[in-house]
């Protein structure tokens, strides 16, 4: 049965109650000694996606991790690889994380200047292999320390998430391009995390960061980003990545299977029932609904995810009713069984429709991005000749000459 405790600490902590949070964590798991012994390269993997101390992982946290495994005789590290369209080294500078690993006494290792290794996906549903940091692949036990807090297209960003940056740029194109969700579930089965430590501290929601302080640990990744998620007032069951790395093996999301400690689920629920909601769910419309009124819009729905949904929801709401309703006739095909209509300019949306990409204005990627959509839309508008995928642009921005890169 896997074990997720939860640890109350104030919302405005001192350094030492962040510090004894995150122990007590760990000891309601059964202490740092039932994951690691004495010489285990343990890997600590906080989240660390830009320069911007908004949304990364406290470093406080990650010191205490690191301390932890540190004071066990362990061989520590922590490592990142951040965001695309960054410098890593500036990053790292300006985050002070380097700093962080030599108070605690271990290494820090650059995820981008780091040997990486090809791995072959079995069955692959995402990349059929992935390039993976090597240092990751060595460890005896790889931490997931990630931020509490929302995402995009996962809708949440946890532990499961956190490996992304396990990744490189080149490789995470890849990876978005075929299907994010089950290349995170792939990934995360590749890894085997076997240590979750979620940084609610200070969380981040759709409308900024606030006050939490929480510490969230579990033995099981999938099991504590279920928790999490339920906190945060999503049901864990609509989180793709999740779903895919519970049905993966990867851990386990059925609440009758983990042991809650330091919380009752019914709290939890409740919690993020009211909380949770108003900070981590964003109201957003299903666009067959957006478009209900307009007499040129059609929105096919073929059982697409809601993260595409979600994307052209927001694509939608960029260009303006009162403008798509002067518009062409337009079909939008989206999700994996929309089939194409006569009549009309086709939008096809997401990677899963590729086999239509020449009946009309083709936008890859799996999830799509709103971005992408939007260009797609105004192309049928007459307001530009092509789409431009946003991953173009991030490739030409990403550091070039590195193993990692």
């Amino acid at each position: 049965m896997a074990k997720v405790s939860i640890v109350k600490i104030p919302e405005v902590p001192l350094d030492e109650e962040v510090f004894e949070g995150v122990e007590r964590s760990i000891s309601m798991l059964g202490g740092a000694e039932r994951f690691a012994s004495a010489e285990d390269k343990v890997f600590i993997k906080p989240n660390i996606l830009s320069s911007s101390f908004l949304g990364i992982t406290d470093r406080r946290v990650t010191y205490a991790v690191a301390k932890i495994f540190k004071d066990l005789g362990c061989d520590v590290s922590i490592g990142e690889n951040p965001l695309v369209a960054t410098k890593s080294s500036e990053v790292f500078e300006k985050t002070m994380y380097p700093e962080v690993a030599k108070r605690a006494g271990v290494k820090f290792v650059d995820l981008r200047r780091d040997d990486q290794e090809v791995v072959k996906v079995p069955n692959a549903r995402g990349c059929e292999t992935l390039k993976v940091a090597k240092s990751i692949l060595d460890a005896d036990l790889v931490v997931s320390i990630p931020a509490m807090k929302v995402h995009g297209m996962c809708f949440v960003t946890l532990s499961l998430k956190n490996m992304w940056g396990t990744i490189p740029p080149t490789q995470r194109q890849i990876g978005h391009l075929k299907s994010l969700h089950w290349t995170l579930a792939e990934l995360n089965k590749i890894i085997g995390a076997k240590l979750a430590i979620i940084d609610g501290v200070t969380a981040v929601g759709y409308r900024g960061a606030f006050p939490q302080g929480l510490i969230i640990a579990g033995d099981d990744p999938v099991a504590a980003d279920t928790i999490t998620t339920m906190r945060m007032g999503l049901d864990p069951r609509r989180i793709e990545h999740i779903r895919y790395a519970h049905e993966l093996g990867v851990g386990d999301m059925d609440q009758k299977n983990i042991e809650l400690i330091g919380a009752k689920l019914e709290d939890i629920v409740k919690e993020g029932k009211n909380l949770g909601k108003r900070n981590f769910v964003e109201p957003w419309m299903k666009p067959t609904r957006l478009v209900a009124r307009l007499e040129n819009v059609r929105v096919v729905n073929g059982n697409a995810c809601d993260s595409c949904l979600r994307k052209l929801n927001n694509a939608i709401k960029a260009v303006g009713l009162r403008k798509l309703a002067k518009g062409p006739q337009m079909t939008v095909l989206i999700g994996p069984n929309a089939e194409p209509v006569e009549g009309g300019k086709l939008l096809i949306v997401g990677h899963c429709l590729q086999r239509y990409a020449d009946r009309g204005v083709f936008v890859d990627y799996c999830s799509a991005y709103d971005p992408d959509i939007q260009q797609g839309i105004e192309v049928i508008l007459g307001e530009r000749k092509e789409a431009k995928m946003l991953w173009d642009e991030l490739l030409q921005k990403t550091e070039k000459g590195l193993p990692g890169s």
